[in-house]
């Protein structure tokens, strides 16, 4: 059986995506579902295709409690890439709109994946929140401070997520 597949994407791909597939390699890896799911990373820019991951990102999963090295090379989605996975993470609003445009241009009869925002995962997420609510913002024109609060934010969805991969993995 082929392994479920999830991608996380936000703007540049050297942030909070990066940062997302680490948290959830981390809880695949705990969670005993190594060779069951598999995790990449995206961007929707492709401004800084091929940079590693920005530093302050690392320092913050490294105080959080994840292991160094993070090897990471930044990298822009394409649709014909977009269709090989199964459940696609967007941190935002508008990564998600761009992302859903991508995939109604899928040629006819083409496996889509699942398209919901990391934050959707949370356990205390409303529903019903628009999804300019529950984005996982840019912490990039910020401090040290706002990169060690979105790993933190970010967390909370990681079990969820591991959740709904494991559901996919029951219906295939």
């Amino acid at each position: 059986m082929s392994p479920i597949r999830l991608l996380t994407v936000c703007t540049g791909n050297i942030c909070r995506s990066p940062a997302a597939a680490v948290m959830l390699r981390a809880a695949i890896l705990e969670n005993g579902l190594v060779g069951k799911v598999e995790v990449g990373s995206a961007g929707t820019s492709w401004e800084a295709e091929g940079m590693p991951m920005d530093e302050r990102t690392e320092l913050a999963l490294e105080r959080a409690g994840y292991s160094r090295p993070f090897e990471h090379s930044a990298r822009t989605i394409h649709l014909t890439e977009l269709l090989g996975w199964d459940l696609v993470l967007p941190m935002t609003a508008d990564h998600a709109q761009l992302l859903r445009r991508m995939v109604e241009q899928a040629p006819k009869d083409s496996a889509v994946p699942e398209v919901r925002m990391w934050r959707r995962f949370e356990p205390d997420a409303d529903p019903a929140a628009p999804p300019t609510q529950i984005a996982v913002e840019d912490p990039w024109y910020e401090g040290q401070g706002a990169f060690d609060r979105t790993i933190r934010e970010m967390r909370k969805s990681v079990p969820g997520i591991i959740a709904r991969a494991r559901e996919l993995l029951e219906e295939r």
